[in-house]
């Protein structure tokens, strides 16, 4: 069991890494804007990291939290493309191959 857990965690988390490079690709952030997103980054790790040494049912529960608004945000997001309101962009080809 612990190493089908170590498989599905792995394939998780290059899944995430997948839309971290498409969202590159397509957005392509300034050198400002990436310097303050690992700003926030780091902040959020030491308090995440904290959060769970502290109260691990609350932080398994951030997570949630997050899961859902992420939901939410790309729902809305495909209203905004079937609407018209923004630009349907192509896929770049990072996202077609994976």
């Amino acid at each position: 069991m612990g190493s089908e857990m170590c498989i599905r965690d792995r394939d998780e988390a290059e899944n995430e890494r997948m839309h971290l490079m498409t969202f590159i690709k397509i957005a392509e952030p300034s050198v400002f804007e990436r310097t303050l997103v690992m700003a926030a980054q780091a902040i959020f790790y030491n308090f995440y990291f904290f959060l769970y040494l502290l109260a691990p049912k609350t932080a398994h529960r951030v997570v949630g939290y997050f899961e859902e608004e992420a939901v939410i945000s790309y729902t809305h997001y495909l209203a905004q493309i079937d609407a018209g309101e923004v630009d349907n962009t192509p896929a770049p080809p990072i996202a077609i191959e994976y």
